[in-house]
């Protein structure tokens, strides 16, 4: 196909190695998309058992009562509850899981006091495991969590190998769910005050509502698990914003630079334009076209070859050390949105303005 020199494409296919060299410097904006999956796989380690969690209600006795009669009769009422099914739980005991930050994460852990308890906990959420094999002391890996801490089945786990992992457990099975979560089976656990409440057709905000309208009447602790972890994680977002504004900012100074060398040198081109009649609406189209076909080029030439990148260093090197990052992240999305408008936007301003006041009589 013929392109007119008037073409937005024109420029570009007659300066091929100059654009490529700047579509490459905006293609670096998708640091700010990788550092946003990066800061946010904290958080993506365990939505997994958050989602579980927004659907369930897990209770404890209210820690600043040493009368229970309250947490001993709301447990009551809810055991008689024909909408509910409640399970007692043993106290939380785990291990950590490795990121990759580097620093070890908290433990999204359950302690059942039977094999039938986490057999209904399973069938709640559609969870494959191998019943058949577990018994007391059994220790439930999802296989994500196994290969992050290099387990297998059969091996043994106790306060010996891991702090926080009261009693001797030995892996027993893997589930195959999306996060790193740990189930424990102790028939003789001391603690079986923690409740864990499913709902019968009702789950999320109308079993919520359920059990805070109890509450109301016998005062106990309900875990809100989300509002907690999401809390401890807060500090990621802050940073994240702070290297949004900084790349975003050494990118706009770097790449308006480098235009405004490669743009001077037409400044007697757009003369020319200006001199046989195009008007500044018609310059400011072809500039256009020209600044967005080279960012649109930059972005899906770019996100080919970062997702190309993930997916190589997710499979190679991350997913069989029991770590990962995930692909899409709406945080990421928003910051590769944020950097690619602040760069764009003040060259687009500046090299209009530039080109605009380019008069043939200078020549």
């Amino acid at each position: 196909m013929r392109l007119k020199p008037f073409s937005s494409l024109y420029f570009i296919r007659e300066n091929k190695a100059r654009c490529i060299l700047l579509m490459f410097m905006i293609f670096l904006g998708f640091g700010d998309y990788l550092g946003g999956l990066y800061v946010t796989n904290p958080l993506d380690n365990w939505e997994c058992y958050l989602q579980y969690f927004d659907e369930v209600v897990s209770v404890n006795p209210a820690m600043t009562h040493e009368d229970l009669s309250d947490f001993v009769a709301f447990t009551e009422e809810l055991e008689e509850n024909d909408q509910v099914t409640v399970l007692r739980l043993g106290e939380t005991e785990g291990f950590q899981w490795f990121t990759i930050m580097g620093f070890e994460s908290g433990f999204a852990s359950l302690t059942f006091c039977s094999v039938e308890d986490f057999h209904t906990y399973c069938e709640y959420f559609g969870i494959q495991c191998d019943f058949e094999s577990l018994g007391n002391g059994s220790l439930i890996l999802s296989e994500k969590l196994a290969r992050n801490r290099g387990l297998e089945i059969g091996d043994k786990v106790n306060r010996d190998t891991n702090e926080a992992v009261y009693g001797d457990y030995t892996v027993t099975a893997f589930t195959q769910e999306d996060g790193y979560l740990q189930y424990y089976i102790n028939e003789e656990a001391a603690d079986k005050s923690h409740l864990l409440i499913l709902g019968k057709g009702i789950s999320g905000k109308e079993l919520y509502d359920l059990v805070y309208e109890l509450r109301d009447r016998h005062p106990v602790s309900i875990y809100e698990i989300r509002e907690q972890i999401t809390g401890q994680l807060e500090t990621f977002d802050k940073i994240y914003l702070f290297v949004i504004l900084l790349l975003s900012v050494i990118l706009a100074v770097t790449i308006n630079a480098a235009f405004i060398g490669m743009y001077q040198r037409r400044n007697f081109e757009f003369a020319v334009y200006r001199a046989i009649g195009m008007g500044k609406g018609a310059i400011v189209r072809k500039l256009l076209g020209e600044f967005l076909w080279m960012d649109i080029l930059a972005l899906v030439l770019g996100g080919g070859v970062v997702f190309m990148g993930l997916y190589l260093f997710n499979n190679l090197v991350l997913y069989p050390d029991g770590k990962y990052l995930r692909y899409f992240h709406p945080t990421a999305l928003t910051g590769l949105v944020v950097c690619n408008v602040m760069v764009i936007l003040p060259l687009i301003v500046t090299r209009c303005r530039q080109l605009l006041r380019a008069d043939i009589c200078e020549y």
